[in-house]
């Protein structure tokens, strides 16, 4: 491995939109520190990343576009240094990278491109609940617009072993200043009991107990238990999907790699398996 690099442009940044601009730009990019999308969120508007081989014909998770352009960046080399970097340290028009085998990497340029400002002041988090009374509804999202604490509830498919796909869990979304992270008002205990009086609210019931003498069906009430927080940063890229996305692709080897390779029977990505023709 080369101690020593040179680019006229660099990006630093992990966000999707990070990963996007260097894509369609063509240029070098080192992920200090991935920001990886919520791994529930979906993206409808496929149609926009026809170039990455999706058709537009199904929803996806933005955590599988997050791969797909890591994989392909990573592929062409694009990536500086992918999954070793430790630590990095701004020096004049210059980065000196410490990777995790503790080797001083020195990468050298005339155009540093900083892609994302952290917004230190409010975190977003999501608390994951394992449901064991009310697993059974239609609902896949519930919203709350008139509060940040417990705005949204995201239903999925259970992953908990033994249990059919039919029946879902539940992950509740708040945005929360981060000075009231340790305040009892918006612990996981709050969360709980904003998420249950959420899916009450909507008719969501827990699950069959037989009877009553007129002949309706009873239910138990809803139950639900708190798995994990999950805290993901607040960042405001340097330039949002669309502006990247109204900038005309850099055709030169990334783009005609990324191109040949959807003309692939089947090629498998990363340990999710995500295939990369979307449509052959």
């Amino acid at each position: 491995m080369k101690n020593e690099y040179f680019f006229n442009n660099i990006v630093v940044g992990g966000s999707f939109e990070a990963l996007l601009y260097s894509f369609v730009n063509d240029i070098p990019i080192i992920i200090k520190e991935p920001i990886l999308p919520f791994e529930l969120e979906k993206e409808r508007r496929l149609n926009r990343f026809h170039f990455l081989g999706y058709s537009g014909i199904r929803e996806v998770y933005k955590t599988e576009l997050w791969d797909r352009l890591t994989f392909l960046l990573s592929m062409n080399g694009t990536i500086m240094l992918p999954n070793i970097i430790k630590n990095v340290r701004n020096e004049k028009k210059r980065l000196s990278i410490t990777t995790v085998n503790n080797t001083r990497i020195l990468v050298k340029y005339n155009n540093r491109i900083d892609f994302e400002k952290i917004n230190k002041s409010s975190v977003n988090v999501y608390d994951w609940f394992d449901v064991r009374s009310g697993t059974m509804h239609h609902f896949s999202t519930m919203i709350d617009s008139k509060t940040k604490f417990v705005n949204k509830l995201y239903f999925y498919p259970s992953k908990r072993p033994h249990l059919s796909k039919s029946m879902k869990d539940v992950v509740a979304r708040s945005k929360i200043k981060s000075e009231d992270l340790l305040k009892y008002e918006y612990s996981e205990a709050y969360a709980r009991l904003k998420t249950l009086k959420m899916m009450k609210s909507e008719g969501v019931r827990g699950r069959p107990n037989g009877y009553n003498k007129k002949g309706l069906r009873l239910h138990y009430a809803i139950n639900i238990e708190h798995s994990h927080r999950q805290i993901i940063k607040n960042y405001k890229p340097l330039y949002n999907i669309q502006e990247i996305l109204t900038t005309d692709i850099k055709k030169g080897r990334l783009w005609n790699s990324t191109q040949k390779l959807f003309h692939q029977e089947q090629i498998l990505t990363l340990p999710a398996s995500y295939q990369l023709p979307d449509k052959i």
